[in-house]
């Protein structure tokens, strides 16, 4: 497996650390579900963009995947929210802000790891 140096990035690294702490409240540790799942890979992803160091391209790759997701969901996910909470704008509209905090985030992680990933590419 092709791996790759990188430098501690602790505003990438507080990203992770956020969608991890948010899936926490989900994960049961003595499940494999996808709550924990998700809560373990962003784990790890918040330790190695504290840390910096060796990291498989394939990891990168996927939290890229991962994020690329996020960003191109954001838009449908709030449509269906207004739609489903289009009596309760109040509520609509605080998720709605959550959703595209996220995809904000996640925009700026794709950034970030476009660069990483391009010269493997």
């Amino acid at each position: 497996m092709q791996q790759v140096n990188i430098a501690p990035n602790p505003q990438i690294a507080v990203i992770f650390k956020g969608w991890a702490a948010d899936w926490a409240k989900d994960s049961q540790a003595d499940k494999k579900d996808m709550a924990t799942k998700f809560h373990t890979v962003y784990s790890i992803a918040a330790k190695v963009f504290s840390e910096g160091g060796e990291v498989e391209m394939t990891f990168l790759s996927a939290l890229f995947q991962d994020c690329k997701q996020k960003l191109e969901m954001a838009e449908a996910m709030n449509e269906k929210v207004k739609a489903s909470l289009k009596d309760d704008d109040e509520r609509a509209q605080a998720i709605i802000a959550k959703v595209n905090s996220a995809a904000q985030d996640a925009a700026h992680v794709v950034r970030y790891l476009g660069q990483l990933l391009m010269p493997a590419a």
